[in-house]
């Protein structure tokens, strides 16, 4: 290795010196670096550059006897000898600035200092050397030989650099770690090539050492300079966010406030604007806006209804139907609104959501009765968002709808008021997110009621219905009459009853709404009224003597139901009450709300117990609800009393495959989802829900389709027949029953599944990651009997 240093040291000085001169012209270019960095740098690389050429002209011409070569090599000794120390000055200037512009120094050592003067002396030195023969001589032949003095040439560039070395370890922490580290090799790299330079003469391994430590001095300053500048670059970018998102802050926060001034003359509207921004941003985030989209969408539908600051109070706080001449002016607000945001240039999409989310997909909104995607999709998404909230937000003249009954709603708007593809959207965060769930969870459902009722007039205060369920449900409290009855009556009750929210309705509306249904009141004297209820029995046994119209006393009670009977015990002091209720059908509910006529409840607990009450533990009152008593095909037939409750038996899938079969929704359906579904899985025992389950598309009869994306890809289209008469004609067809059919088609890792009834035709492409060994199919739904299923190819 030695010997090849030697052999083209000359090849890699001129390579070595040319890189140094390359470098210097990039300093000399680079108006990034600060200017005394940049002369520093400038300085520092120019001279290693001039000390290896010099080094490499006195190997060419030691030893050349011509004129030309002794003064050549004559100079280049020279310059060899001055440059060492000038390479060692340029560095001091160097370490100097580094600390005085980096470091943040406010005094430079007198160390440093001192190595400037330290090098100018042994730059003095090397004149004298010159002249004196102190350092080198010249023999007649032009031979180079070292001096009596040559040591004295080394002192200062080697006890210089330790000088700084002290230096650079004692302030580090001031400069970066890598510019710390390429000054030390700087300072010893030199230093050992020096001392393996006393033994090995005719090499120049401490100015090779130098020029490519200068080097690396170079890269490190230029990574350094990336650094700072990708640094600098992101601490204004965070700078620029940070300001945008202050200034977004206060555009919403003034917009927010503006609204709410103008939502705030209505109780029944206030908050809307803001709760169907954040509707339209969950769509617009469902469908894969980016989140400077989804915050214009956001900001768009919080100013929608901005045109109402430009309608008479009189229409805003009307408590009543508009009529056609108001309902001309109230819709007015759509234009209002857009000519107020016209103003705002630099969103232009405040005017779109204003002027055009009244429009609806089938043209018969306003202002302009746009269709389809005539729309700007700003408004489409917004117009969703804005039914949700009116269906969910209570009104006037109504509560709430509840989210099954609005789920329904925005089904049967797809492609006639909205556009199908966002209230797809809304109805999928209905049936997945938290905020947005169904009554078929029904655990999600607070079943925890007040605690304490003072109860005047009959049914004046009802607790929220307590779920009765198929393990036992606990409920004590404590009962005291109310000694100022103008009827001289006071007793307390319970209601059993179904509705979507779990609670007591009684205006018309709202029943229908809630689809609420009483089954009857129970007395704590035994009387009772049987409303809805197939049957209801009533048995009293007596536990002590006594009167209860003179006592404060306790009850506690026990409900479960099994199918769809409910047995409920009431136990007080004096009395034991067991009630029988035979529901209308298995897929009801059945809460029990407490109320009663001038007395006090208080001290309502609630126990959810574990034990299951069976057949056994009840005595049928009315038949079973059996609407699968039908011709029965290949497989059982199933009937289906809640959303996915019972399920066929699977069926491995053949190429070629079809299925027909019978449906009829029960007598209770009330949606447009109550109709079978097919389920496309995996299992190892080929059961749903079974070992290694996977579930890769649910397709429902009315043309919904869900999936789980992470395990396949599904694409659904949906045709409506000439059948189709709408959704209310839609749901009196599957009660009355109508037939359906399903083909399977393998293609490699596709599947291909054809849907029919007499009013769609549905086409759903099943594309899978990872294909199954053995794929299942199986009929489920919600609300409906299935019957006479036959499966050939």
């Amino acid at each position: 290795m030695l010997q090849f240093i030697i052999d083209h040291q000359l090849d890699m000085m001129l390579a070595l010196s040319s890189i140094c001169g390359t470098i210097a012209i990039f300093v000399l270019l680079a108006k990034a670096l600060p200017m005394t960095r940049r002369m520093t740098l400038l300085f520092l690389e120019l001279s290693a550059m001039i000390l290896l050429y010099m080094d490499r002209l006195t190997y060419i011409y030691n030893g050349n006897a011509t004129k030309l070569g002794f003064v050549m090599n004559h100079v280049s000794t020279f310059m060899d000898f001055v440059f060492t120390d000038v390479v060692v000055l340029a560095f001091n200037l160097f370490l100097i600035d580094l600390y005085k512009n980096d470091g943040k120094m406010p005094k430079i050592p007198i160390r440093l200092q001192l190595c400037n003067v330290f090098m100018i002396i042994g730059i003095a030195l090397c004149i004298v050397g010159d002249i004196t023969g102190m350092y080198y001589t010249f023999d007649a032949s032009n031979i180079y030989s070292r001096g009596s003095g040559y040591i004295i040439s080394y002192l200062f560039p080697f006890f210089v650099p330790l000088i700084q070395l002290s230096v650079i370890i004692q302030y580090r922490k001031l400069l970066n770690r890598k510019v710390v580290i390429a000054n030390i090799l700087f300072l010893i790299i030199p230093q050992m090539c020096s001392i393996a330079q006393l033994f090995i003469y005719g090499t120049s391994f401490t100015n090779i050492g130098i020029i490519i430590t200068a080097i690396i001095i170079y890269i490190v300053a230029l990574s350094n300079l990336n650094s700072e500048m990708e640094e600098a670059k992101k601490n204004e970018i965070d700078y620029l966010k940070k300001q945008q998102e202050s200034m977004w802050r206060l555009f919403n926060q003034t917009a927010s406030a503006f609204m709410g001034a103008i939502e705030s003359k209505d109780v029944y509207t206030l908050g809307h604007s803001d709760r169907v921004g954040n509707y339209a941003k969950a769509i617009a985030k469902t469908v894969g806006k980016n989140e400077q989209e989804c915050n214009e969408i956001y900001i768009g539908a919080l100013l929608h209804d901005i045109g109402k600051i430009g309608l008479p109070e009189a229409i805003l706080n009307k408590g009543k139907q508009l009529n056609d001449e108001e309902l001309s002016i109230y819709r007015r607000k759509a234009v209002i609104g857009a000519d107020i945001l016209a103003n705002i240039s630099e969103y232009p999409y405040l005017k779109e959501a204003a002027h055009y989310s009244h429009e609806r997909y089938d043209g018969s909104g306003y202002p302009e009765h746009l269709k389809g995607e005539e729309i700007p999709e700003i408004a489409r998404i917004i117009a969703v968002a804005d039914y949700y909230d009116n269906l969910t937000s209570r009104k006037y003249n109504r509560e709430a709808f509840p989210q099954s009954v609005v789920r329904e709603e925005l089904l049967k708007g797809a492609g006639t008021k909205f556009d199908p593809r966002f209230a797809s959207v809304m109805v999928g965060l209905i049936d997945s997110d938290k905020d947005y769930k169904l009554r078929e969870n029904v655990e999600d459902i607070d079943a925890k009621p007040e605690e304490y009722l003072i109860i005047n007039e009959y049914r004046s205060k009802v607790t929220k219905g307590i779920l009765v369920e198929n393990t036992v449900t606990k409920i004590s409290f404590e009962w005291s009459l109310d000694t100022n009855s103008p009827t001289g009556f006071s007793a307390p009750s319970i209601i059993v009853f179904d509705a979507y929210d779990g609670r007591i309705h009684a205006d018309e509306k709202s029943i229908e709404a809630f689809a609420y249904l009483e089954f009857g009141e129970i007395w704590f004297n035994g009387h009772f009224n049987s409303t809805k209820a197939r049957n209801m029995e009533v048995n009293i046994t007596q536990k002590a003597e006594g009167d209860l119209n003179f006592y404060s006393a306790s009850y506690e009670i026990t409900a479960a139901k099994f199918e769809d009977h409910v047995k409920i015990v009431i136990s007080g002091q004096i009395e034991e009450i067991e009630v029988l209720i035979a529901l209308p059908e298995n897929s009801k509910y059945a809460y029990i709300g407490l109320t009663g006529e001038y007395c006090e409840i208080n001290n309502i607990t609630i126990e959810k117990t574990e034990d299951v009450l069976t057949a056994r533990d009840f005595q049928r009152i009315a038949s079973a609800s059996n609407f699968i008593n039908r011709l029965e095909g290949d497989i059982p037939n199933i009937q289906i009393d809640r959303f996915r409750s019972t399920t066929s038996e699977g069926t491995l899938i053949t190429d070629g495959m079809n299925v027909e079969f019978h449906t009829m929704s029960l007598p209770s359906a009330n949606f447009v989802w109550n109709c079978p579904y097919i389920v496309l899985y995996s299992a190892d025992d080929g059961k749903v829900d079974g070992e290694n389950y996977l579930e890769y598309a649910l397709i429902k009869m009315n043309g919904e389709a869900e999936s789980d994306s992470t395990i396949a890809t599904n694409d659904a289209t949906v045709k409506k027949t000439r059948e189709f008469k709408g959704w209310d004609n839609w749901k009196e067809k599957n009660k009355q029953g109508m037939e359906c059919h399903v083909s399977f088609r393998i293609m490699g890792d596709t599947i291909a599944m054809a849907l029919e009834n007499s009013d769609f035709r549905i086409n759903n492409s099943t594309t899978f990651l990872i294909m199954p060994e053995k794929l299942y199919f199986a009929i489920t739904g919600d609300e409906c009997a299935i019957t006479d299923i036959r499966i050939y190819d």
